[in-house]
């Protein structure tokens, strides 16, 4: 059956107050005249009587139309509708209630495609009805809820046109979901989902079987992908450190990308560095094939560069660009700690055997075409100032460590520093475990006993197990290049890796580890090699492979590259050192000023964006959030010469712009279950039930027809009698 619903009821109210009127004023006007007896009138009262019943009738049906004109009025002004259709009556509830899911990731920003979805939107609402409801919600890799649901139509339109495209990446699915429990909590009504995307294949990667809509709503794909597009992206730089006095020449290589479906030839790639353009190479690329663009980089003095590099504008020039900072070094700072000697020869320690430091020291200062290397030492652990100023710290077997000297150690690994630690004979592993180990979580590994002997030459283990993938072994990878399965190692010490970021790198032929690696923090590294590094327990130091042994490792702790710089993408958290030591407090005087790329400042403290943390960053470490673009942000510090940098770039796997078809992503999030709902409205009804509710909102109209014909009746009959 039908349902009546009114638009504006306060006009409703106001007819019936109107209509009473002139029941108000009859009984308030009424005449009672006194009843006197004449005899000799009686035959003339007897015709007064006829007419005044006709005159009362007059007046009566006047007084009825009167209130039936001001009652239409007033429910004509109230705009009165059919709210269901006898079809659908029970099944839709009478209104619709649409979400809006608009997507807003970058892959939107290809020419002309964002403003055709939010015209799409815009056309969405006004289809709608007064009655009915709507939301929006803009989606890239999470789903933001901008217009709740509701009939304030006028709102949503503002947050369509205001919307605009992200630097994020596409996942359908968090809004789906968000879409599907706002409708889940709708007792009645229709329930629509409306998806204007590009429908790219990215963002259903997260989809399993199990995620599908509630089988009463439906969904309607409103597709913008354009036809044919051609996009080139650059999807990666490899940037590795440049050492001014080093022999090799360094490359950065740039990756480019051609996702079209078209070969193309002469492809300019720039390089850009500290605003500058340096070099340019031409690339051929086929379709939907990749090449590389090498780039020689030569500096003159020691700094931190930032640069880009750069393709020409296309129809999609988000990924165009890829940003990226470079180290250039005139050394690297090894800083190694050792015990004291304890015989008269500081050369040689009681086995007779040469100290930990002095074949290393000897390895990594030798040699004009290695890398150069700024070597120094102490018997215990340097200052922070020192510490600051070290690439590479080295514990080689240290008997003990106090609380304060292992808190500089912590402090320097989580603000980037590499740490190699080596054993011996000094080594008290309940120490390591406590001030490095636990909680702190620094150490890779926990000592368990030394094993083996020393001076039984003929008993040894040998190194059986190398990955040849790591970039400390990869140089050693090919025929011919260093055999480590030479090196005798007499005496280990046995060790169980902690936690699940610690991984064994080499182990010996009796599956004992040999050297484990761990990160801490945002950059830095620990390695911890369970043997000497030097020639008490092993034979490692007299070997071809000991000196380019020690040379990678100490490069990959100490050179951050494009594979060891973390990678920040649009979106991402940074965690940025702000003090210089461990234990200062940020105060007034101790100012931090982070600029974004657009030159938008963001003081440290007064900003709801950076929040305190100490979080595998020891004291005044903070978190950056507001990474919404991509490009070179600048660290500004009280006090620093020079500002600091990092750099955020979009995700390229947003720059694939084929698509997925949409009749499969219908079937996909509908299923089976949503066959076997016998009550569901089928879509021809539903035309239909719109239809019946356009046409069923015209009742005042005819009701205006009647007011109209009461009035001339009124007239009449009033004038007539």
């Amino acid at each position: 059956m039908f349902g009546l619903g009114i638009l504006a009821p306060l006009f409703a109210v106001a007819g019936i107050v109107g209509a009473s009127i002139p029941l108000i004023l009859h009984l308030l006007n009424r005449e009672r005249a006194r009843r006197l007896v004449f005899g000799t009138i009686r035959f003339i009262q007897m015709s007064h009587q006829t007419n005044v019943r006709r005159h009362k009738l007059k007046r009566l049906l006047l007084l009825l139309m009167r209130i039936l004109m001001l009652a239409l009025l007033g429910f004509a002004f109230a705009r009165p509708f059919f709210a269901e259709a006898p079809v659908i009556a029970q099944k839709t509830g009478g209104k619709r209630n649409a979400i809006v899911i608009l997507d807003t990731s970058y892959s939107m920003q290809y020419e002309g495609v964002f403003e055709n979805a939010k015209k799409a939107g815009i056309e969405i609402l006004d289809g709608l009805d007064a009655t009915d409801a709507a939301c929006l919600i803009l989606s890239s890799d999470n789903a933001r809820v901008v217009a709740p649901l509701g009939s304030e139509f006028s709102h949503i339109r503002a947050a369509l046109n205001d919307a605009e495209a992200t630097y994020k990446p596409t996942d359908y699915l968090d809004a789906l979901q968000t879409a599907d429990e706002i409708l889940a909590s709708i007792p009645i009504g229709e329930k629509q989902i409306y998806v204007i995307a590009d429908m790219q294949k990215r963002g259903w990667e997260n989809f399993i079987e199990t995620d599908k809509l509630n089988s009463d709503v439906q969904i309607q794909f409103i597709d913008v992908h354009p036809e044919q597009p051609h996009n080139f992206a650059i999807t990666g730089l490899n940037v590795p450190p440049v050492i001014l006095k080093e022999q090799q020449a360094s490359y950065l290589v740039a990756r480019v990308r051609n996702f079209s479906s078209e070969a193309v030839e002469n492809l300019p790639v720039r390089l850009f560095v500290d605003g500058n353009m340096i070099h340019t190479v031409q690339l051929d690329i086929e379709p939907d094939d990749l090449a590389d663009a090498a780039f020689r980089i030569d500096f003159q003095d020691e700094a931190t560069h930032t640069g880009w590099v750069e393709l020409p504008e296309d129809a999609l020039g988000v990924d165009n660009k890829r940003y990226f900072t470079l180290q250039s070094l005139r050394s690297i700072k090894v800083h190694a700690v050792r015990d004291e000697p304890r015989t008269q020869n500081p050369s040689r320690n009681v086995y007779g055997q040469t100290l930990e430091t002095f074949f290393m020291r000897m390895a990594l200062t030798a040699g004009r075409d290695a890398v150069p290397i700024d070597f120094t030492e102490s018997s215990s652990v340097p200052s922070t100032a020192i510490l600051n100023r070290t690439d590479v710290l080295v514990l080689a077997n240290v008997a003990q460590l106090s609380s304060e000297e292992a808190g500089r150690v912590v402090a320097y690994v989580a603000a980037g520093g590499g740490l190699i630690v080596t054993v011996g004979g000094n080594i008290d592993p309940d120490v390591y475990e406590q001030r490095l180990g636990g909680e702190i979580g620094l150490m890779p590994c926990n000592f368990v006993r030394p094993v083996g002997d020393a001076f039984d030459r003929q008993q040894f283990r040998v190194l059986a197990t190398v990955k040849y993938e790591h970039p400390i072994f990869a140089p050693f990878k090919e025929p011919n290049h260093g055999d480590f399965g030479k090196a005798r190692f007499y005496r280990i010490f046995q060790a169980v890796p902690t936690g699940t970021n610690a991984t064994v790198i080499a182990a010996y032929d009796d599956g004992s580890p040999a050297l484990f690696e761990k990160s801490y923090g945002s950059l830095g590294r620990v390695l911890c090699f369970t043997s000497t590094i030097d020639r008490e327990w092993n034979d490692l130091p007299i070997r071809a492979v000991y000196l380019p042994f020690l040379h990678e490792s100490i490069k990959y702790l100490a050179l951050k590259d494009a594979e060891t710089l973390p990678d920040y993408r649009v979106g991402d958290y940074v965690e940025l050192k702000v003090s210089d030591t461990e234990d200062e407090v940020i105060t007034e005087n101790r100012e931090v000023a982070i600029f974004n790329p657009n030159n938008v400042e963001t003081r440290l403290g007064r900003s709801k964006d950076i929040v305190r943390t100490a979080e595998n960053t020891g004291q005044g470490g903070v978190l950056y959030t507001d990474t919404a673009i991509p490009g070179i942000y600048s660290i500004h510090r009280s006090g620093a010469e020079v500002p600091d940098y990092f750099v955020v770039n979009v995700d390229t796997t947003e720059s694939d712009l084929a698509a997925r078809d949409v009749e499969e992503l219908t079937s996909m999030l509908k299923g089976a279950a949503d066959e076997l709902v016998e009550d569901k409205p089928t879509a021809e009804l539903v035309a239909q039930y719109n239809e019946d509710v356009e046409r069923n909102q015209n009742v005042w109209i005819y009701l205006m027809f009647a007011v109209f014909a009461l009035a001339i009746t009124e007239m009449f009959l009033a004038n007539r009698f």
